[in-house]
Order: C-alpha cells, then structure tokens, then sequence
C-alpha cells in the first residue's frame, strides 16, 4: 500500500497488552488518515457515556499520506480523545519532529486505552512495543523528561509527552511534541487523558520507509507550487504568526481585556515586528519545512532570564497577551515557556485567567482570595500564575485548571455574560464577532472555540466594507471540509493554503494520487471531509451536543464592538439562526443539526 504501512497498534495500559491491526486500502481511501482515521477509531471505540477521565476513553495519535517528509509541511501528524474540558471529540494537530518519526515505525496509527496501575510510557522502535515504567519521569517538566528518556533508550528518539498539567488533571492540559521546534497538541485537554491513564507519553524511533506511487510527478507537482509558497509565506518566515497582532490590531478585531475591546493600543510591543527588532535569534522549523515559521528569542528578565526560548505564536500572544492587556511581552515568553514546560494550553489558561480576571472586576470573588491577585495590565506573576495552574496550587490554580466554563458555573450569577468560549473550549484569537465567517465557524466546529475549523479570512478591504453573513454557511462548509482532509493526510495548515489553497482543489487531489496511485477527483476529496466532519459531529451528537449547543457568547451576540474601525460589529442571535438553517440544509443535517439518515448513507458512514 503506497503512503502507508497499514497497521494500527492499540495499547491497553489496564492489561498491559498490545494489540496490531491491519487495515485495507479501502479504509485508507474512506478515511485517509490523521484526524479520519481518529475520528472513526473514538467513533467505533467510545461509548457515548464515557467520562473523559474513565479508563475507556481513548487517545489516538494517527499520521497521514503526507506525513513523513516527501510533502513539505508533512510533518506533522493528529491526535484525538473525549475532551475533559468539553466532553466532546477534540482533536490537535502539531508539528516539530515526532510525527515524522512516528511514521518511520512499523504503525500509521497507536491507540492508547485502559489505566496503568503505576506510571509508564510506551516506546515503539519499528515493530517493537513496550510499556515502560515511568516514574523517573513524572513530575518532571517536559524537556526534563525528553532528556532523561534520550538518555536511556541511548538513541535518537522522539517523543509526545505531558507535563505536570496532565499528571494534575489541568482540564486543558496539552502533549508536547520534540523537535527542532517544540510543538503543542494543544487544544482541549488531550494531556489530561494521557495523566488520568498514568501515561507520561510515548516514545518513537525506527527506520521503516513508505513507498510512494509516483516520486516523480509528486516532485513536479510540488516544484510548481514551491515559488508561490515561498512568496505567500515570507511574512512567517520573517516574523512568523505575531505579525498578525498589528494586521488584526489595525482592523480593530484584536480581543483586548477579555474581549471587552478588539484594539490593543499597546499592541506593537507585543508585535512580530517587535519582536523581531528586539530579541528574535534565528528562525527553526518543523522536519522538513521551507518556511520557518518558527523563532527562538532571547530572554532579558524573568524565569528563564539568559535563556533562548521558543518564540510564542500569535495565539498565545493574543491569549495572554491583549486579552490581559498585558504589553510586557518578556512576561509572555517567560509565561508561555512555563505552559510548554508544564504542557499546558496557552488559549485556554489566557482566557480563562482573563475571564476570572473580570470576575474579579465585577465582584464575583475577591482578590483577597487568592494568592496572586489579578489586574488587567498588571502581570509581573504570570508565570507563577501558569505554575499555580499547572499544580492545582491553591485557590488560584484549582479555579483556573476548570476551564472558563466550569469556572462561570461554580460561580453562577451573571458570570457567564464574560465567558469567551464555544461548548466549553475557550475561543481563539481571531474575532468572533468581527471577522464573520468566523461567528458560524466557531459555532458549528466540532471541537468548541476552534480557528482551525473553519478558517479566518482578513479581506483586503475589511473593515471598511462589512462581507455581511450572506455566504458564511457556504464558505463555513467549504472549509471546514478543506481542513478535515489536511487534518487527515495530515497537512501543516500554513502549507496548505499557501501551496495548496483554503479550497480542496484537484491539484491536491493529484498530489495524493501521486503519493497513493490512487485516481482520486477533487469530488471524492470534498466527499472525505464531508464523511469526516459528519463524523465527528456524530460523535457529539451521541454526546448531547445538537442545535442548542452551536451558540456564540453573551458578549459576540449582545454586545457590539465598542470603538476602533470595527465599531458596531456583532453577530446577533437572529443572524446566527438564519445562518444554522442554512449551513443545517448544506450539510444535510436536519433543523436541530443532526445528521439525516439519507446524509450517512451518502456518505458511507453507515
């Protein structure tokens, strides 16, 4: 089987066994891989019932196609579970070198169930799989432990692991993935599964190849595409994601004091260009990426003062940066170092350090309460802040590891008019009520607040001229469609809409064939992440989520963009409900937005 190995390893921690599977061609073409093949594992596997935290819920890291380093930005690979921050299917795609590593192993896939009764870590070298104890390793920060286990296994080695967060039950706890650059599966607490079943990670080395149908056309093909990538992607190689903060800043979408305010007027010292005139030490990248978009910066003060650090991305700039208004950005990367070193989502705990921030404003509970007091643009502590977090110390840090919904509910009164967040996942940086193909995206994305769902779109003339919600459903389905199939092949984002575009496309079509030798049409592409996203939304719907559930804040439907160039922008309840009916039709789920029987025997689900 071309771009694949076609075997799936499932580890049960509980009985300390290990299971291979063979899987066909035809599954791989249904499915393709990454998040389709970790969307039908958790939908075969978990029972509707399950608690995020039960030793029958599921975590699955899959790769794709792609993945492995003959298709740039193929690096990367998925991972998904039942989410203990929404109780829903949460999914993370991330980079740096583990995935490709992964590939190199005799498996396209591992799932990992059951409890172990002590900690442990799995290790697979090509074939081999072996559970491993772990407690040398837990309670040690993540690079710590990346150390200790290279030193061991004595080899190289890759690996996905949790911190602190996820051995302490964060609610958002993340995996960090090794790597030339570090990466995060960040989003919705998949690190929390791994520490409810005692598992520090997984460790992966090999050398096993994948054969590709047609290594010459797919050098063409990509070779064509390579120059418009390269131009399309300057700005990331240069200053790499906050050269948004001023792009998004200057439109007046930048959510600023717990989205209160969408502009910064602080916002260049937290910038890209900022960043880059002032601490930037050279570019790093994914295995095998021409981009770069990666950055290691020096650090003046603080924590890990002297020390080079991963640059934060722009979502962690805006999480704990305008959010707070916080314009320190040395207390962003010292801050953000302690999340990565503690696996620890940076959305997450920025927003919801925001939200009990203006909870604190409002009188729900005092600052005499808590052992670091919180104040809007005041944020000396933050990254003791993140390590109270992360150790559930005190007041503080139990408060924060709920997640901002759990945290509105245990305070009840008119709290939850400051949440920022979709079906408990705390929402991106990127506008929910300015940028508006993003209020139906967040509200229809099967993982909660997520931006890489559907995508966001700065038009060349926006704010100026409002798009209006007229196309949103259209342009929702198109991409979310687009994003389950990069997902599963497994794509670096950036990479595909730079070379490949934010539309599934027959020269990605081509691209796959070529790597696959299947004849594959763009028809059959758009069909896949259709099956995909349908899927997923199962899944949820299992779990109770249906039309009731797809909803924006208080704040996104009630309450207009205050000042800035976007002032007066919002989506309101009734613009949301004529834009659900339409999406609902497009879809072809029914008025309450569960998929119609007809919808899943077109699209062979069931």
């Amino acid at each position: 089987m071309f771009g694949y190995h076609g075997k799936i390893v499932e580890i049960d921690l509980t009985t300390n066994s290990v299971n291979i599977k063979n899987f066909s061609e035809d599954f791989a073409r249904i499915y393709l891989g990454g998040n389709g093949f970790a969307a039908k594992i958790i939908y075969d596997m978990v029972k509707p019932d399950t608690d995020p935290f039960s030793e029958n819920n599921v975590v699955v890291f899959a790769t794709g196609p792609f993945t492995g380093g003959h298709v740039w930005g193929g690096s990367r690979g998925h991972c998904a579970s039942i989410s203990p921050l929404t109780n829903i299917f949460c999914d993370s795609n991330f980079g740096g070198n583990f995935a490709a590593m992964f590939k190199r192993t005799a498996y396209d896939a591992v799932v990992i169930k059951g409890k172990a009764s002590s900690p442990v870590y799995i290790n697979i070298h090509n074939e081999i799989v072996t559970i491993n104890d772990a407690s040398f390793i837990w309670g040690k920060s993540v690079s710590q432990a990346h150390l200790l286990l290279s030193q061991r296994e004595n080899k190289r080695i890759e690996s996905a692991l949790i911190g602190p967060a996820g051995e302490n039950l964060v609610r958002y706890a993340s995996v960090i993935c090794s790597g030339t650059r570090v990466s995060a599966a960040g989003r919705g607490g998949i690190g929390a599964v791994l520490g409810s079943k005692l598992c520090k990670g997984i460790v992966v080395s090999g050398d096993s190849k994948i054969e590709i149908h047609d290594t010459e056309k797919l050098k063409n093909c990509l070779n064509q595409l390579y120059p418009g990538l390269k131009e399309r992607a300057k700005l990331l190689t240069e200053f790499g994601t906050p050269v948004l903060v001023q792009m998004i800043n200057s439109k007046g979408k930048l959510c600023t004091r717990n989205n209160q305010k969408e502009q910064f007027d602080k916002a260049y010292a937290i910038s890209g260009e900022y960043i880059k005139e002032h601490h930037k030490k050279k570019n790093i990248a994914c295995h095998g990426c021409p981009v770069a978009c990666g950055k290691l910066v020096d650090v003046p003060y603080g924590v890990y003062a002297a020390n080079n650090v991963k640059m934060p991305e722009y979502e962690t700039i805006y999480a704990i940066g305008s959010m707070l208004e916080n314009s320190d950005v040395v207390s962003i990367y010292n801050a953000n170092t302690v999340c990565d070193e503690m696996g620890m989502d940076t959305i997450s705990f920025g927003v919801t350090v925001a939200f009990l921030t203006e909870c604190i404003e409002n009188g729900l509970i005092q600052n005499s309460d808590l052992e670091i007091p919180l104040h809007f643009g005041k944020w000396n502590h933050l990254h003791e802040i993140a390590e109270y977090t992360a150790y559930q110390k005190g007041l503080l840090g139990k408060l924060l590891a709920m997640g901002s919904k759990r945290l509105s509910e245990y305070f009840g009164k008119d709290s939850y008019r400051y949440l920022y967040e979709v079906k408990g996942l705390e929402i991106a940086g990127h506008s929910a009520r300015g940028l508006r193909q993003m209020s139906l995206g967040y509200a229809t994305a099967t993982r909660g607040g997520s931006h890489h769902d559907t995508r966001p779109t700065y038009y060349p003339n926006d704010p100026e001229v409002d798009p209006g919600f007229t196309h949103q459903p259209e342009y929702s389905f198109n991409s979310q469609n687009n994003t389950a199939v990069g997902d599963s092949l497994v794509l670096c984002r950036f990479i595909h809409e730079r070379s490949f575009g934010t539309q599934i496309n027959e020269t990605l079509a081509q691209a796959l064939s070529y790597v696959t030798g299947w004849d594959i049409t763009k028809q059959e592409l758009t069909e896949i992440g259709e099956r995909i996203y349908t899927l997923e939304r199962l899944i949820n719907v299992s779990r109770g989520i249906d039309r009731q559930s797809d909803i924006l804040p208080h704040r996104v439907m009630n309450e207009p963009i205050p000042d800035g160039p976007s002032k007066g922008w919002v989506c309101s309840h009734d613009d949301l409900q004529k834009m659900l009916d339409e999406y609902y039709a497009l879809r072809g789920w029914d008025e309450n937005g569960i998929p119609k029987q007809a919808t899943l025997q077109r699209l062979k689900i069931v």
